[in-house]
């Protein structure tokens, strides 16, 4: 495993002292680590002098400012042209990772050919438990955390294939993204690494859990009606983006049970949720030109294997975490005040 095969991207939107927290994780593992690319989202506030600071500390940091908040996937693909290593690490600036982290995820890659991305361990930082293994992917399009509260001597510590990758932490091919035109970002917020997974699926290759691997996680399951608008809306806006009419087909009566259990969910949280989930169908029709642009990029790519998407995503629901969404009430602690900035 060579030295320096790993570029790692950070995305930054008044993310405060979290911001300072990932920097020096990364910064402290070396290694793989090539170089660390801060992209501030349009911030406007001063959280991303701590990156300011942080290069000039270290030639590895660079800070890349965005005139406007392309969210996480626009952010990624803002970057993606410059980057020389045959290897993308992506992080939430919420993340920490452990010393380490990244070389058993580098090896995995290098020893299996068919596996496009690695996942580490991803651990709630509050508790200790396990935040995700990957994600279980629903064949509606609902991602969820894999092994979520589990304890992690729970998880099969040898490397194994799962259904998605989980937006906190990832290393992806550089090649495979580009491959892939890029990160989709035509949902702005929210589900990206749905999608994500759902493209290297269909490219035929795999995602793997890397449990060797462990970064920390400031999170909590948690749902407002913003977030709920911008998921919805794009896990509809997926599901016609990637599937033919043949498959959605096959799937309706999943699709009309979902639909049921979001709605239910909605009516249980109140009227501004139930707002909210009617507004996302009205969103995906405002989106319609780029569902249509994104269906038929996706049928000209080299490879595109359906089969394969069908074989890796879940039939089932993980009904303990729908339990604790729909049991949520009040105000989520997470929601940002004012808002998510949620594009039109």
């Amino acid at each position: 495993m060579a030295d320096g095969s790993v570029t790692a991207v950070v995305v930054n939107y008044r993310s405060g002292d979290d911001l300072d927290t990932c920097l020096t994780g990364l910064l402290e593992d070396e290694g793989p680590l090539a170089r660390v690319v801060v992209i501030d989202n349009d911030s406007g506030d001063s959280s991303w002098e701590i990156a300011r600071r942080s290069a000039d500390e270290d030639e590895r940091v660079k800070v890349v400012l965005s005139p406007e908040n392309l969210g996480l996937a626009g952010a990624v693909n803002l970057v993606l042209p410059s980057v020389t290593t045959p290897y993308l690490a992506i992080l939430n600036p919420d993340v920490t990772p452990s010393a380490g982290w990244l070389k058993p995820l580098v090896a995995t890659l290098e020893a299996t050919p068919d596996a496009d991305v690695a996942c580490p361990l991803v651990l709630i930082e509050a508790t200790g438990r396990v935040n995700s293994a990957g994600q279980h992917i629903h064949v509606t399009g609902l991602g969820f955390n894999r092994l979520l509260h589990a304890r992690p001597e729970e998880v099969d510590q040898v490397p194994h294939r799962v259904d998605g990758l989980h937006g906190a932490a990832f290393l992806i091919r550089t090649d495979v993204l580009r491959t892939l035109g890029g990160w989709d970002d035509s949902g702005f917020l929210y589900h990206e690494d749905v999608a994500l997974s759902w493209d290297v699926l269909l490219l035929g290759h795999e995602i793997v859990c890397v449990p060797a691997s462990r970064v920390r996680h400031d999170y909590q399951l948690t749902m407002y009606p913003e977030k709920l608008f911008l998921l919805e809306r794009n896990r509809i806006a997926l599901l016609l983006s990637h599937l033919s009419l043949a498959r959605l087909a096959i799937i309706f009566p999943a699709m009309l049970l979902t639909e049921l259990m979001v709605w239910s969910l909605t009516i249980l949280r109140g009227w501004r949720f139930v707002k909210a989930k009617g507004r996302s169908y009205s969103g995906v029709w405002d989106l319609r030109r780029q569902i249509r642009q994104r269906r038929e990029m996706i049928r000209s790519r080299p490879v595109y294997d359906p089969g394969s998407l069908r074989r890796n995503v879940s039939w089932t629901y993980p009904i303990d975490q729908l339990g604790i969404l729909g049991t949520e009430r009040g105000e989520s602690e997470r929601q940002p005040h004012g808002g998510l900035p949620v594009k039109p």
